[in-house]
């Protein structure tokens, strides 16, 4: 018996259109081109591909799983874990917190077929200590 329940943050990673998924607090984008509408509450630049990488693997010239490491690299390149992830926010730095959703625009079946850098995403900030709600299902660190 555990007497203390799992404290993790937990952070949701879901589509802009998939609203009953996002989690109660903020949206951030983490997209290198979103549109106005998806542009949420502000931006995670390191849960963000390169604008180039992105065009690479939309024109076939970069293999998913060369971009699942460039992802990964990002993601894990950078102090990430629960405290010490940020956004930013109308030009501010602020703490990315429990509850919040990191939002992208790949169908949930694009993330499901691992064809989505929130895939990505998810797995590399579980690996740092949050925990991560992708899509409606928890996400449990390897």
């Amino acid at each position: 018996m555990t007497l203390f329940p799992d404290t993790k943050p937990t952070l949701h990673l879901t589509n802009w259109s998939s609203k009953k998924l996002h989690g109660p607090g903020r949206k951030f984008t983490i997209m290198a081109n979103p549109r106005a509408w998806e542009k949420g509450d502000g931006s995670v630049p390191s849960c963000t591909p390169t604008k180039p990488a992105v065009l690479l693997v939309k024109l076939g010239q970069m293999p998913w799983m060369e971009f699942h490491e460039h992802v990964l690299r990002r993601v894990l390149g950078q102090n990430n874990k629960p405290g010490e992830l940020w956004a930013i926010v109308s030009g501010d730095m602020v703490p990315v917190e429990d509850g919040d959703t990191l939002c992208c625009a790949c169908s949930r079946e694009d993330a499901a077929a691992g064809h989505c850098h929130r895939v990505f995403v998810a797995e590399a900030l579980a690996q740092v200590g949050w925990r991560i709600v992708l899509d409606g299902e928890e996400v449990r660190s390897r």
